[in-house]
């Protein structure tokens, strides 16, 4: 169960909501998503393969990766946290698990779907657009599918997931939500488009 089912931009709870005002891509608020951040006080590779067993999807262990499993996204935030993407309805699933299989609060999850607002942009040019408030990769071929990175977009901190050649989705603030949507309203094209 989520604390806040109102969402920043208007939507309803449990749905994708479209957001027509934003030029050449197709963007809509991903109410759909639920989130648990999972953190570890000494991460040796036993103890994150164990946290990875409790909650039914491994974690990825380096920067960017992303590991999808059984409907869940595990997302590597830092050496000692991950931000796991689930259904609304598995949240309080995962945090039973964590809890009862890490006691001594070694491990810790805790809900975090009203932290963040998700977005998702689709089409050839969302990465050129997120490209104007942002460094996205080092690599010749920009953030590769698949991956994910932390970094802030305009001056608002984010979470850039890859999941296809033009499709992306992106967490921000919660209350920063509509100011990142304002944003991406107002960007133009570099060829003056």
């Amino acid at each position: 169960m989520m604390l806040d089912t109102i969402s920043p931009l208007g939507g309803d709870f449990g749905s994708t909501n479209a957001l027509a005002s934003i030029p050449w891509v197709t963007a809509s608020e991903r109410r759909d998503l639920g989130a648990v951040l999972i953190t570890c006080a000494a991460p040796s590779p036993e103890r994150i393969k164990s946290i990875g067993l409790a909650i039914g999807c491994s974690l990825p262990r380096s920067h960017g990766l992303v590991v999808e499993c059984d409907g869940k996204r595990a997302i590597w935030l830092t050496p000692r946290s991950w931000l796991v993407l689930c259904e609304t309805d598995d949240e309080a699933r995962l945090l039973r698990s964590i809890a009862s299989n890490f006691p001594d609060r070694s491990a810790h999850a805790s809900r975090y779907s009203d932290a963040l607002c998700w977005l998702s942009l689709e089409g050839a040019k969302a990465e050129e657009l997120l490209n104007q408030g942002c460094f996205l990769s080092f690599s010749q071929g920009g953030l590769p599918v698949g991956n994910s990175k932390r970094t802030p977009v305009a001056g608002i901190s984010a979470v850039i997931l890859r999941e296809a050649e033009t499709v992306w989705t992106i967490g921000v603030e919660r209350s920063r939500a509509s100011y990142f949507v304002e944003w991406l309203e107002g960007l133009t094209l570099s060829g003056g488009e």
